[in-house]
């Protein structure tokens, strides 16, 4: 029964999915599919936590040609390489330019916080997407994280600034300036109706641009802040409200954040076709005859108020949420049927694995001392109560889970990100569905994430284990071992209970396979995270979040079913990020746009805009400094995050050769955060500043 249960998860976990048939006829279709997956802030140790926690190592998986070896849908892609991560202005990218490289080549090396725009121009950069969707191909988004999410956004939408996630979300369902314009007119206050000087137009690549799949949560920048929105109520397939179990009470996507109170989900689906679902229930039952190549409908399901949950939280807490293998197996049927004989393209992100590294999540960090800016950080000990986002807030005195540890966070939500691998693959190895590449990379690694194995002291896990993880040497005495040249009746480190290895059951989540710990006391893997040293020890307090990106190295992997694209980025040693972007294109046929990708974005020194705000955070008094290269129009304004114009700083007027200063009048702005933008003859620079009280 053991064997056969390996065996059936060996096959759920390598890719045995919903599209696979047996003896499937290839019908001669030429369609061409790209799919393109991102795992936010994914380096390689999650990966080798994720297969430790299935087993790799035990009897039965010694090596990976053992039947049970059980090779993740990441491991079973046929080629791999490592690329570099850096930004156009820093060596630690943040999410924003880490997408906008494998949405535009050498063309979206830009600086960071900047999504698919060259700020030095002020000129949006044509993605991969969107060139894809006028040359008929079908296209979508899908996240985990809020869809307008830097790493989605850098796909379809151009804006100097990543948070600025409401004119996203704009930018997504509208593609013409008529449209774009009558989305902001809609607003029933007056204030926030279409105004050009502040809400720019609908950039030009995204003119023509309908995206045909958007799946993943940030319902708040689709609903209105101050009036609610009939579609945050969770509904099943049959729009019967979904209950919490655990409450009782109906699930909500709650209030929206829109200032200009529009409800986009609405124009949407009565604007512009779009099927509407908020649930797992009405996703995986959703009618398919509805879309096709000829169909204008299209889909577009929200499933949080902000980021998805994590898949252990999903699991424990939310399962009305799909996972993104679901919402991946989705997407891929409805843009299939869209694509009809060209085909489609598919991004898919993995957003909350960078999220857990930036959290040091599950038992790391404590928020103590005043003003609950200080973690205390803990090696290994269950979770707070109240799942991941709980480590935001938690204290000292907050109750901790029984059996649920750092390592359950990481390796369930890297195991959700391969189970949607697997469907792609599972896609691409019928032949009936046409040509398709799959790539599988990363924005950035996050947190240096480090598997530690289990303790070297003391017997903190309560299960024997004092030394390191492997069995030592058996010791008769020091004095009878002296005498010996060959040690003599030596026990075998994997005899006994398998060696020492994590010990780890499978357990069965909707139809599929996740690790959990076999008991309190058995051997747990045990993470670290490195990328901020004052949290790399047990018990070290630090300000601020302890988690931050790193500048290594990623993994990349590909697979194809024509034997001539994925190929391409192995035997070139190191890639460049922007490596995979114009492979992409060749695949889709992209020749116009694939020959635009070779343009680097540097800009020459001269452009450079020195912008500096002191002190901060804002006093009541601060200023505004910046350089003047040339006599140059000038303009500096502030705004808030959800895009709203502030105030003025100073009005377009010519400033000479040099320094100025202007200042700013703190005592008038509330606490938060805001961003100054200095337009110099077109020259868009921008900085991050808050105000406390």
């Amino acid at each position: 029964m053991k064997k056969k249960l390996l065996l059936v998860s060996l096959l759920l976990l390598s890719g045995g999915g919903v599209f696979a048939q047996k003896n499937a006829k290839n019908a001669g279709t030429d369609s061409r599919n790209v799919i393109i997956y991102i795992g936010d802030g994914f380096g390689i140790a999650p990966k080798t936590a994720t297969r430790m926690a299935l087993g790799q190592g035990r009897e039965g998986q010694r090596f990976t040609s053992d039947p049970n070896f059980k090779k993740l849908a990441l491991d079973n892609l046929k080629y791999s390489a490592t690329v570099t991560t850096h930004s156009l202005n820093s060596w630690i990218t943040d999410s924003a330019p880490g997408a906008s490289v494998y949405a535009a080549g050498k063309s979206g090396k830009q600086d960071n916080e900047v999504i698919s725009l060259d700020p030095s121009s002020g000129e949006s950069i044509e993605t991969i997407l969107e060139s894809a969707k006028k040359q008929g191909y079908a296209v979508g988004l899908v996240s985990t994280a809020r869809i307008t999410h830097a790493t989605p956004a850098a796909f379809a939408s151009h804006i100097w600034y990543r948070d600025l996630e409401s004119y996203i979300a704009a930018q997504y369902l509208a593609s013409s300036q008529d449209e774009y314009k009558a989305i902001f007119n809609a607003s029933p206050t007056e204030a926030y109706r279409y105004n050009a000087s502040r809400d720019w137009i609908l950039p030009e690549p995204k003119v023509g641009v309908e995206l045909d799949v958007i799946l993943g949560g940030g319902s708040r920048f689709f609903m209105p802040a101050k009036v609610n929105s009939p579609y945050a109520t969770v509904v099943d397939a049959q729009g019967n409200p979904i209950k919490d179990p655990k409450t009782g009470t109906d699930v909500t996507l709650g209030s929206g954040r829109r200032a200009d109170d529009v409800d986009l989900v609405d124009f949407a689906k009565k604007q512009k076709k779009y099927a509407y679902v908020n649930s797992r229930d009405a996703l995986m039952k959703l009618d398919m005859s509805q879309f096709s190549s000829g169909s204008e409908n299209k889909l577009l399901g929200l499933f949080n108020n902000s980021h998805m949950n994590y898949e252990q939280d999903r699991q424990t807490s939310a399962p009305w949420e799909p996972s993104l293998a679901d919402m991946t197996e989705t997407a891929i049927k409805v843009l299939k049927a869209k694509g009809g004989a060209k085909g489609f393209f598919l991004i898919v992100e993995a957003g909350r694995i960078d999220h857990l590294e930036h959290a040091n999540t599950g038992g790391i960090s404590v928020v103590a001392g005043a003003g609950g800016n200080q973690y205390q950080v803990d090696a290994d000990k269950p979770t707070y109560e109240g799942g991941g986002e709980a480590n935001y807030t938690a204290t000292p005195s907050t109750a901790r889970t029984a059996n649920v540890y750092a390592s359950d966070y990481m390796i369930k939500e890297v195991l959700a990100f391969d189970y949607a691998v697997a469907e792609g693959r599972s896609f691409m190895n019928v032949p009936v569905n046409g040509k398709t590449l799959l790539f599988t990379t990363s924005d950035h690694e996050c947190g240096g994430f480090a598997v530690t194995g289990l303790h070297d002291e003391a017997d903190a896990q309560g299960n024997a284990t004092k030394i390191r993880t492997y069995a030592g040497q058996i010791k008769k005495s020091n004095a009878l071992e002296a005498s010996y040249a060959t040690p003599t009746n030596l026990v075998r480190g994997d005899g006994g209970d398998e060696g020492w290895f994590p010990e780890y059951t499978l357990k069965m989540f909707q139809n599929k396979y996740y690790p959990e710990p076999s008991s309190p006391t058995g051997r747990r893997i045990v993470v670290a995270y490195g990328s901020n040293p004052l949290t790399n020890g047990n018990s070290t307090k630090a300000g601020g979040t302890p988690g931050n990106h790193t500048p290594q190295d990623i993994w990349v992997g590909a697979e194809d079913n024509t034997g001539s694209h994925a190929v391409q980025i192995t035997g070139r040693g190191l890639l460049d990020n922007t490596a995979l972007t114009p492979i992409m294109a060749d695949f889709l046929k992209l020749s116009a746009f694939k020959n635009n990708l070779g343009k680097p974005a540097y800009r020459k020194a001269t452009d450079a805009v020195g912008i500096n705000v002191s002190p901060v955070p804002v006093a009541n008094q601060s200023s505004i400094s910046f350089e003047v290269k040339n006599p140059s129009q000038v303009s500096v304004e502030l705004f808030d995050l959800s895009g709203t114009k502030i105030k003025t700083v100073a009005g377009a007027q010519k400033y000479t050769t040099g320094q100025h200063s202007l200042p700013i009048n703190g005592s008038e702005l509330k606490a938060g955060m805001y961003v100054v933008v200095v337009n110099i003859d077109g020259v868009i620079q921008s900085k991050k500043i808050i105000k406390v009280q």
